[in-house]
C-alpha cells in the first residue's frame, strides 16, 4: 500500500474523530465547492522546481499578460479546520510558455527538442510564496499562464505545514474552453490556442482516477480571470500529504 492510499484511508476515519466529511463521494467529484474538505490529490513538481521563491503575493514581476487572481484556502481534512501558517508557493509559465530561474528546453508536437534552450536563471517571475492568514487563505495576483507542448495548461502549487512533515504538491489545471478565451488576447494569440485538448469533464490530467479536483473554476473579473480553490492537506506522525514512492524524483 502507498502512502497516498493510506493517507486516504486515515482520512476516511476522520468523522469518527468528529469532523464533518474529508472525502467526496463519487457524486461530488469535480470542482470543489465551498467548505469542502477532501485530500488534495497529489501531483509531482515537475522539472522547473528553483531553490529559492520570493515571498510576495504580486508574482507579475513585469511579465506581459491577462490578469488572473487566484484565491486558496487550506485545510487540514483530519479536523475540517482551516489551517493558519501554512507556506503555499506557485509557479507557472509566462505567456510564452516559459518558467523562469531555469533553462527552459522549447519541444516541438513531436515532442523533439526546437529552438535551443531559453536561459532565465537569475529570474523570479511567476513565482511567489505566501503563509495562509488566520482563516487559512492566501491570493496570488498573476497572469493566465502560456501553454507548452506537452502539457495542458496549469499551475504548480505546494503546500508547506506550519510546523513539520513533509509538503504536498501537487497542479491545478485550466479548462481547454477558458484557455481557448484567454489565448485570444493580444499576449497570446500569435502563440494560438494550447494543441492539448484535455477534457476536464471526462479526463485525468494526473495518474490519478480522483483528479478531478486539480481542476480550476475560472471565472471573468473585468478584464481578467480570477479562481478560488480548496487545498485539503493532513497530518499524520511524521506526514503531510505525503507523495506515494512513486512519484518521487531523484
Amino acid at each position: 500500500m502507498d502512502r497516498r492510499t493510506l493517507l486516504k484511508g486515515l482520512a476516511a476515519l476522520a468523522p469518527v474523530m468528529g469532523a464533518r466529511s474529508v472525502l467526496a463521494s463519487d457524486s461530488d467529484k469535480g470542482r470543489l465547492p465551498a467548505k469542502t474538505c477532501r485530500l488534495i490529490t497529489q501531483d509531482i513538481a515537475g522539472p522547473y522546481v528553483v531553490d529559492e521563491t520570493p515571498i510576495r503575493s504580486d508574482v507579475v514581476e513585469g511579465q506581459a499578460g491577462t490578469s488572473l487572481t487566484l484565491n486558496f484556502q487550506v485545510f487540514d481534512t483530519f479536523s475540517c479546520n482551516p489551517l493558519p501558517g501554512a507556506l503555499v508557493s506557485i509557479w507557472h509559465a509566462n505567456a510564452e510558455g516559459l518558467y523562469s530561474g531555469v533553462v527552459n528546453i522549447i519541444l516541438d508536437a513531436s515532442l523533439k527538442p526546437v529552438g535551443g534552450k531559453i536561459d532565465t536563471r537569475g529570474q523570479t517571475f511567476l513565482r511567489g510564496m505566501q503563509k495562509t492568514d488566520a482563516n487559512g487563505r492566501v491570493s496570488f495576483k498573476t497572469i493566465f499562464p502560456g501553454w507548452y507542448y506537452p502539457r495542458p495548461t496549469h499551475t504548480h502549487v505546494v503546500v508547506s505545514p506550519p510546523d513539520f512533515g513533509e509538503v504536498a504538491t501537487t497542479q491545478l489545471y485550466y479548462p481547454a474552453e477558458v484557455c481557448d478565451q484567454a489565448y485570444l488576447g493580444k499576449h497570446y494569440v500569435q502563440r494560438g490556442p494550447n494543441p492539448d485538448r484535455t477534457d476536464s469533464s471526462k479526463d485525468s490530467p494526473g495518474d490519478s482516477s480522483d483528479a478531478e479536483d486539480l481542476w480550476l473554476d475560472l471565472h471573468r473579473d473585468g478584464d481578467g480571470y480570477v479562481a478560488s480553490h480548496n487545498l485539503g492537506v493532513t497530518f499524520y506522525g511524521g506526514m503531510f500529504g505525503e507523495l506515494p514512492d512513486f512519484y518521487r524524483q531523484s
